[in-house]
């Protein structure tokens, strides 16, 4: 086991957390509603406020767990506070750092674990927002980013409770002391800290839940339906990382006086987050009447930023819920409103988006079938397709592209485009990467074995994968161990990944290729690639995106576009293939504009490993171009 370090600044961070006088202090429901948030949303059986001080860690709440707090030396959350990127532990057993550790080997047996830290006014470590698992698991971006909201607002708790003490204390010596004009202004300016954001002037999120909840009993017993929206900037980081914080916050400031001016008498708008704001409009419970009054809110947002690099377009992306059908708290009615704006920068940004039970319900199968994902490959719920691809100067099969499929225990069948995006979104789309790499490596060196002939196995490469993992000595280590030739083996690559980081992404396809390996741009034509970029890619192949297959034998536009793809290609000495293809007549405009390979339903729909043996034995392998030497797994 490895003892949490000690910080440097460890002296100034004990005095910041014992400034908070939150150690040791009564339960507070206010604490208690984010842990239990976290818990219901996470679908987290253990969720804490911890508190790391000088020997130990203190829970100031806790949800799904009886202790108070551990030693220090024992705690996740001490090293947390070392860094300040969330730590996030998949598997506790497989991390040296506490692999051994008395809270994994014993009750509560924790194997996953997510922190994310809470700083002080002074932006010292004091601890985290963190949830366990006794299970091993993952956490995906959208989960992550709920986490770091649930943090972001434990945080202003903590300055909230800290600026209220510090008011009293000085209302109390105004009291004693009334004529000290200093300690009156002092008093004042801690007051307008405590209930507003110092940039924009606005009312705080606190301020904002206190304004709902002393209303909730006059809008009830009036029947005013009364609207509360989430109003999130898209893209506001980039922004931030293009011009600097400095532009950031004058764009903030002008938001905000383009928002306020739309604004009626008893109209609240409130900042919640360093890229959120929250606006509350009485009266407006007529769902196209709202929906009317977001769309100016939205169009306020709308602005371009000059850089450097061309022009920024910012725009914002609202999620509202209506009270009383979407809520009867405070509390309630944010949370419905954030898990709507969530959904509509889902669908792109620049969306209004409003609650719905329907919504909830996606986002619970969302995560629940996230969690069972994570557990599909074990249970032999994954398997494979193969769709032939067809090689239209001779007729043979000039490959198969290998399609992954979940046979869900109780939903049956689950599509790809529903659970690819899962996997994506929370990270598992690396292990079951590799697990398709190995499978369809396997299978290919099954079927040679057998006589099948020799038609080369295509595999999809995840941007996480791709960027995110050792990918060469992985492809290099499943060719060593199964013994397949590399020119039986075709690595795809989506146009977007590849000029997501051009320089690595040429080094590492140019190590792929050196392994004997064959490689594609897939979904080529929407990621707007210039053919000196292509020219810099050791790439052998390019798939034509199925959007300008659709229609190529009926839009003139379309076959215009395809020509000119084959025609960049072949001066590049690429192949091209074109997927998507299920008519007649789109194969011959294909053939007629000089494609090389056709895939889909048109030739063959995905089959099983078996079908797919025998379709190879009846229709023969293309003739094979020239490969880089399979010994090229000797270097």
């Amino acid at each position: 086991m490895q003892t949490p370090s000690i910080p440097l600044d460890e002296a100034r961070r004990l005095t910041a957390l014992h400034a908070t006088r939150l150690l040791h202090s009564a339960p507070e429901d206010a604490f208690d509603r984010i842990t239990r948030m976290a818990s219901r949303l996470l679908k987290m059986p253990i969720a804490l406020v911890s508190l790391v001080a000088e020997e130990d860690q203190w829970f100031k709440s806790r949800c799904g767990i009886d202790m108070t707090g551990t030693r220090r030396e024992i705690s996740f959350c001490g090293h947390a506070i070392l860094d300040h990127e969330p730590l996030i532990v998949p598997d506790a057993t497989k991390d040296a750092r506490f692999a051994d550790n008395p809270m994994v080997v014993n009750p509560p047996h924790v194997r996953f674990y997510a922190g994310v830290q809470l700083y002080s006014i002074d932006r010292m470590p004091l601890g985290t927002l963190c949830v366990l698992d006794r299970v091993p698991r993952t956490l995906g971006e959208e989960e992550l980013d709920i986490l770091r909201d649930l943090a972001r607002m434990t945080e202003q708790l903590i300055h909230f409770r800290q600026l209220a003490t510090a008011a009293q204390s000085l209302h109390s010596h105004v009291y004693v002391d009334n004529a000290n004009p200093d300690l009156a202004a002092a008093a004042g300016q801690v007051e307008f800290l405590l209930t507003h954001d110092v940039l924009t002037g606005l009312a705080n999120r606190q301020v904002l839940v206190r304004t709902i909840g002393q209303n909730l009993d006059t809008w009830k017993n009036d029947g005013l339906h009364t609207l509360v929206a989430t109003i999130n900037i898209d893209k506001f980081k980039r922004l931030n990382e293009l011009l600097g914080h400095h532009e950031g916050d004058k764009a903030l400031v002008a938001i905000t006086w383009s928002l306020q001016n739309l604004l009626r008498p008893g109209d609240m708008l409130a900042r919640a987050g360093s890229d959120e704001f929250v606006v509350l409009l009485p009266g407006l419970g007529d769902d196209s009447v709202a929906r009317d009054r977001l769309r100016q809110l939205l169009q306020a947002t709308t602005r371009e930023f000059k850089t450097p690099g061309g022009a920024i377009p910012l725009t914002c992306s609202i999620g509202y819920a209506i009270f009383p059908e979407d809520g009867t708290d405070g509390d309630l009615l944010l949370n419905n409103a954030t898990m709507a704006v969530r959904r509509a920068k889902a669908l792109g940004g620049a969306q209004i988006q409003r609650y719905s039970e329907e919504l909830n319900q996606a986002l619970q199968r969302k995560l629940t079938l996230e969690n069972q994902l994570r557990h599909a490959i074990e249970r032999g719920e994954l398997y494979l397709n193969y769709q032939p691809k067809t090689d239209l100067h001779s007729g043979g099969v000039a490959g198969m592209e290998v399609l992954v499929r979940w046979k869900h225990p109780e939903h049956g069948s689950i599509s790809p485009a529903e659970f690819i995006p899962i996997a994506e979104d929370s990270g598992l789309v690396v292990p079951i990467g590799e697990w398709i790499l190995r499978t369809a490596v396997a299978q290919r060196r099954a079927w040679s074995d057998a006589g099948v002939p020799d038609a080369p196995v295509a595999v999809n490469l995840s941007g996480k994968q791709f960027l995110g993992t050792d990918v060469v000595a992985l492809v290099g280590n499943v060719l060593r161990e199964s013994g397949l030739p590399p020119r039986l083996l075709e690595l795809e690559l989506t146009e977007s990944i590849s000029m997501d980081d051009p320089v690595r992404t040429a080094d590492l396809m140019r190590q792929l290729r050196e392994l004997g390996t064959t490689l594609s741009i897939d979904d080529f034509g929407t990621g707007y690639s210039s053919l000196s970029y292509l020219k810099r890619l050791p790439v052998d192949k390019l798939k034509v995106d199925r959007s300008f297959v659709l229609d190529v034998h009926q839009s003139a536009e379309s076959l215009a576009m395809v020509k000119a793809i084959i025609a960049m290609a072949h001066t590049l000495r690429l192949d091209v293939i074109a997927e998507g293809v299920e008519t007649e007549e789109q194969m011959v405009a294909l053939r007629s504009a000089g494609c090389d390979q056709i895939q889909g339903d048109y030739f063959s729909k995905p089959l099983d490993a078996d079908a797919c043996a025998e379709y190879l034995r009846k229709h023969g392998a293309a003739p094979h171009a020239p490969a880089a030497p399979d010994a090229a797994l000797a270097k």
